[in-house]
């Protein structure tokens, strides 16, 4: 095998493992930045549903209490609304962002829970530690990232609306009829926020980052060995073979494509040739001088 296929095997094979490492640990990297981007994002968009919830119940809804009158319901002074209503909005420019708020009782039917938020709001009753659960879904077809936080009775104001119907506003029963919404009590839980954001999106930018960085890798690995392969050619295994082939043609006796080989040589590799050289005309020398010495003893004899 020749010294350059020696070389760019060696070499192949290192920068295969080097390849090899750097794409797992990119790969970790890209795919672990997604996931930290999409909780992010799951969490802002939770912390925004929970600002507009306590806007509502601290400006808008006191407001609106002194304008009312008992024959006037505004929706916009419930919490739930105005989070839901906004976020709504939002979703007109990103579609593929959800936010709930469902409950097992709610006023509004429209906030009925899904078997899954039924789930998640039975496993924050069982737990009043628990804060919140994350998770994927894919109920839709669309996989998604979801985080959900529970929604607890804290105000004694909401049980004028939610304790019974006979102290509920008539207001609120004209236009939410049913029945619906009632028996609420202190430090129940009476419903689950639930954020959903698709998480496609930012696992193909990191797939896309890790292909781009192995991609990169891989180029400068192809050029390195390349631009290696071709120096070790001119400068060290083509000297070589010229000296190979000069000093065979030298054992053979031909002075002339001798002198023609050594002229092409340079380098440090010039300056063994002419040591070899040297050494052989030393030889030659030597030998010369020895047969020298012998033929008068012939003569003698």
């Amino acid at each position: 095998m020749r010294i350059e296929s020696r070389f760019g095997f060696l070499l192949s094979i290192c920068f295969a493992l080097g390849i090899l490492i750097a794409g797992f640990i990119s790969y970790r990297l890209e795919f672990q930045q997604a996931r930290e981007e999409t909780i992010e994002k799951s969490s802002v968009l939770l912390e925004v549903g929970s600002s507009v919830r306590k806007y509502t119940s601290e400006e808008i809804a006191p407001l609106l209490q002194n304008l009312g009158s008992e024959t006037e319901f505004h929706p916009q002074m419930v919490p739930s609304y105005g989070a839901q209503s906004t976020l709504e909005r939002l979703r007109q420019q990103f579609p593929d962002y959800i936010y709930r708020e469902a409950s097992l009782n709610p006023t509004n039917l429209d906030d009925r829970a899904t078997d899954r938020e039924v789930g998640l709001i039975r496993a924050f009753e069982k737990n009043p530690d628990l804060k919140e659960m994350a998770g994927e879904t894919d109920a839709d077809g669309v996989l998604r990232y979801f985080l959900a936080r529970p929604l607890r009775m804290t105000s004694p104001a909401c049980l004028q609306c939610h304790s019974k119907p006979e102290v509920a506003p008539k207001a609120m029963l004209a236009k939410y009829p049913g029945g619906n919404g009632f028996d609420w009590k202190m430090g129940d839980v009476i419903g689950v926020q639930v954020v959903e954001v698709p998480v496609q999106a930012a696992k193909s930018k990191a797939l896309h980052s890790f292909l781009v960085t192995i991609g990169a890798l891989a180029s400068v690995f192809v050029l390195t060995l390349t631009i290696f392969l071709l120096l070790l050619r001119r400068y060290v295994t083509h000297p070589l073979e010229a000296i190979t082939r000069a000093t065979h043609s030298t054992s053979l006796g031909h002075a002339e494509a001798v002198d023609n080989v050594r002229s092409r040589i340079g380098g440090q590799f010039h300056e063994l040739e002419e040591s070899i050289h040297r050494l052989k005309v030393s030889l030659d020398e030597a030998l010369r001088m020895f047969g020298a010495a012998k033929a008068p003893d012939r003569k003698d004899g």
